[in-house]
């Protein structure tokens, strides 16, 4: 427990909030439970992350398409 008495949040349950913010989706339910529980550091590091995943793999996406058209 923290020294305010809350939990902290799981990598999991922080990736599933940033990805269902990512996708406009959440249960209200959800949202009041975690927003408790996730500090701004965490939403800041998973939100950068997921970007970072997300570009990446377009890119790479992008590459292979690409390298696919011009065989």
């Amino acid at each position: 427990m923290d020294e305010k008495g809350k939990r902290r949040s799981t990598p999991v349950a922080i990736a599933k909030t940033v990805l269902s913010a990512f996708f406009g989706v959440r249960k209200r339910g959800d949202h009041e439970t975690e927003t408790v529980r996730l500090t701004p550091v965490q939403i800041v590091v998973a939100g950068i992350v997921a970007g970072l995943c997300f570009v990446g793999g377009l890119m790479l996406l992008v590459r292979f398409i690409l390298g696919r058209a011009m065989v």
